[in-house]
């Protein structure tokens, strides 16, 4: 395995071409892991996916990894600011991905001061963790919205799509690939629908 030059979120060692088959098969299978919903909460309308779980899917997946906080700051007197890098063995190959996230720092209302600084800040650390192994290693694709459909999926919809005369319906499996909310977790529920709305039409203009 030859040495590269270490750049920022690439590979820093190039893997042979039966590992570089081995990496993609694996990340593929991740990211089209349905993540059971007993592990997703909903926080002021958006989801999110528990530290746990993604922690254990990149030991169960990536078992060589470190995380290092590369800094902190603060932003003003309103958040912390977290620079992270995780790095990971990837079936051969010595992978890196570094993000930033922030947190709101939590102040009384009763007299203005600073609540828990400690607990604020392990929360921007959590958070700019996940971000990394979802990046990283397709960990919670499905609800950090980053499936994307491979060209034959696509096909496979567009052919059954000129079949189907509701706009409406049209319209919606198109909005929800452009959404990411139709992806490789729940394409054969949608192919498999848009096959019964197929037969129905048929159906009712006999």
């Amino acid at each position: 395995m030859s040495k590269q030059k270490r750049k920022q979120n690439e590979i820093v060692q190039t893997p042979v071409n039966g590992e570089i088959e081995l990496i993609r098969n694996i990340h593929r299978d991740v990211s089209g892991t349905k993540t059971p919903s007993y592990y997703v909460s909903d926080k002021g309308g958006f989801d999110y996916v528990d530290e746990g779980y993604m922690r254990s899917v990149l030991n169960e997946h990536y078992p060589v990894w470190s995380w290092e906080v590369v800094k902190y700051e603060f932003i003003g007197d309103k958040a912390i600011s977290v620079h992270g890098r995780l790095t990971i063995l990837d079936h051969g190959a010595t992978r890196h991905f570094e993000s930033v996230a922030a947190h709101r720092i939590a102040v009384s209302r009763k007299d203005g001061n600073y609540t828990d600084l400690g607990n604020d800040l392990k929360s921007a650390v959590t958070d700019c963790f996940k971000v990394c192994v979802n990046r990283l290693c397709n960990v919670a694709d499905d609800i950090y919205r980053k499936q994307i459909l491979s060209q034959g999926q696509l096909s496979d919809i567009e052919n059954l799509l000129a079949e189907v005369m509701e706009t409406d319906v049209r319209r919606k499996v198109v909005r929800g690939i452009t959404s990411k909310e139709i992806n490789s977790v729940n394409l054969t529920a949608t192919l498999d629908k848009l096959k019964q709305i197929i037969a129905d039409s048929k159906g009712d203009a006999k």
